[in-house]
C-alpha cells in the first residue's frame, strides 16, 4: 500500500511539467443537491470513507462515493476548484484513489470519466472489462462490502477538514512541532 503511495507521489512530482488532464464531469445524483460539485464529492466521499460499514449491502452508495474520490483526484490534482485546498490535499486524493482501485480491480491506466461514469450509473455498468477485469460480480461483491480504506479515509477527511475550516496556517504548522 505504501509502495502505491510513493508511486502516485513520484507519478504526481513527474506530471509537473505536463498540462492538466481534461475535466471530469460528476453526474448531479453524485452531487446531493449541492450546486457545487467538488463540495458535494468532498463531504460524500468523506462520509462514505470515515464510516465504510455504512454502505454494506449497499454497493450503489458505495460506487457513488468511489466516483466521487476519482472526480476529486483529477479536479483537485488540476487545480481546478473554488475550495482553497493546500498543496497536500491533491496528492492525498490521488494515493486514496489508488488504494480504492487496488481493492476494486480497477487498473491504474483506466481513464477516470470512464471510471466515474460506469459507477454513477443506476445501477453501475461493471460489465466492463477494461475497467473492471474481475468481473461484474466480483467488483458488486467489493462494493458491498468495503473495507476501511486508510488511505482514502484519510485523503477525503484531510480535503473535508479544509474544505471546511481552511488549509492550515503558518501558525498552526509551527505549534505542531
Amino acid at each position: 500500500m505504501r509502495a502505491a503511495g510513493v508511486l502516485v507521489l513520484l507519478g504526481a512530482l513527474a506530471a509537473c511539467g505536463t498540462p492538466p488532464p481534461p475535466p471530469a464531469r460528476l453526474p448531479p445524483a453524485a452531487r446531493q443537491l449541492e450546486s457545487d460539485p467538488v463540495r458535494a464529492a468532498i463531504r460524500g466521499a468523506a462520509d462514505a470513507f470515515a464510516y465504510p460499514e455504512s454502505l454494506a449491502g449497499q454497493p450503489q452508495q458505495a460506487a457513488t462515493a468511489v466516483a466521487q474520490l476519482e472526480f476529486l483526484a483529477v479536479e483537485i490534482m488540476a487545480g481546478r476548484t473554488s475550495v482553497n485546498l493546500s498543496g497536500i490535499v491533491g496528492p492525498a486524493l490521488q494515493a486514496a484513489r489508488s488504494e480504492v482501485r487496488d481493492y476494486l480491480g480497477v487498473p491504474e491506466s483506466a481513464p477516470p470519466q470512464a471510471v466515474i461514469d460506469a459507477l454513477s450509473a443506476t445501477p453501475p455498468n461493471l460489465s466492463q472489462p477494461a475497467l473492471f477485469p474481475t468481473g461484474a460480480a466480483e467488483t458488486l461483491r467489493r462494493l458491498s462490502a468495503m473495507p476501511r480504506l486508510p488511505q482514502a479515509n484519510t485523503g477525503t477527511a484531510v480535503a473535508r477538514q479544509e474544505m471546511e475550516f481552511g488549509p492550515p496556517s503558518e501558525f498552526d504548522v509551527v505549534r505542531l512541532r
